[in-house]
């Protein structure tokens, strides 16, 4: 993974993305008629999304790992960011009639939250991998409202294995991380 120098964005900076990311996410939910409009996750404090993460859309679990990080709680921020991004890539997979709808929004996330998170979480891979084994833990041990697990199990199987890819070749390439991030001027922990 290429880790360009400088490229973390400042937390109080992503912070100021929340309320168009909960606008975009309140948009998107309102065009599905089959879902109620959830609470603004932009105006919820991050305990209060934790407690209504199993019901909320995965955009809203974006948002908590941004409000975590401007709280300077960055290893929360990287669990749940990996737990939001397990749930998301699911409900692509999973219902591709809400993909025109889901995908645009997902995309600005993953640029826009999953950089700065990225960074963060890279700069200690053993950290990394014990967040990301949470979150699927969590994962597999919480329902989901938003995509039954039921239906595409198939679909929820992928995904997973995406996800555990990605621990499996960061521990591979823990080495090759660290150097790269150290001659891109980016802290090892």
């Amino acid at each position: 993974m290429a880790v360009e120098k400088g490229a973390l964005v400042s937390h109080k900076n992503l912070a100021a993305l929340i309320p168009a990311f909960a606008l975009t996410l309140s948009a998107a939910l309102a065009a599905e008629e089959k879902q109620a409009m959830p609470a603004d996750p932009a105006q919820q404090m991050p305990e209060q999304i934790i407690a209504e993460a199993e019901t909320v859309h995965p955009a809203a679990l974006y948002i908590l790992a941004t409000k975590l990080m401007a709280e300077g709680r960055m290893d929360d921020a990287v669990r749940w960011f990996y737990i939001g991004q397990l749930r998301y890539r699911f409900l692509l997979a999973a219902e591709p009639e809400r993909l025109a709808e889901n995908q645009p929004l997902f995309s600005a996330l993953s640029e826009s939250v999953g950089r700065p998170i990225n960074e963060y979480a890279f700069g200690d891979v053993d950290a990394a991998v014990a967040h990301i084994d949470s979150a699927l833990a969590w994962d597999a041990a919480h329902a989901n409202g938003v995509t039954s697990k039921e239906r595409p199990a198939e679909e929820l199987a992928q995904v997973r294995a995406g996800l555990q890819k990605l621990r499996d070749d960061m521990i591979a390439g823990k080495d090759q991380i660290r150097e790269t991030r150290t001659r891109n001027g980016l802290d090892n922990r």
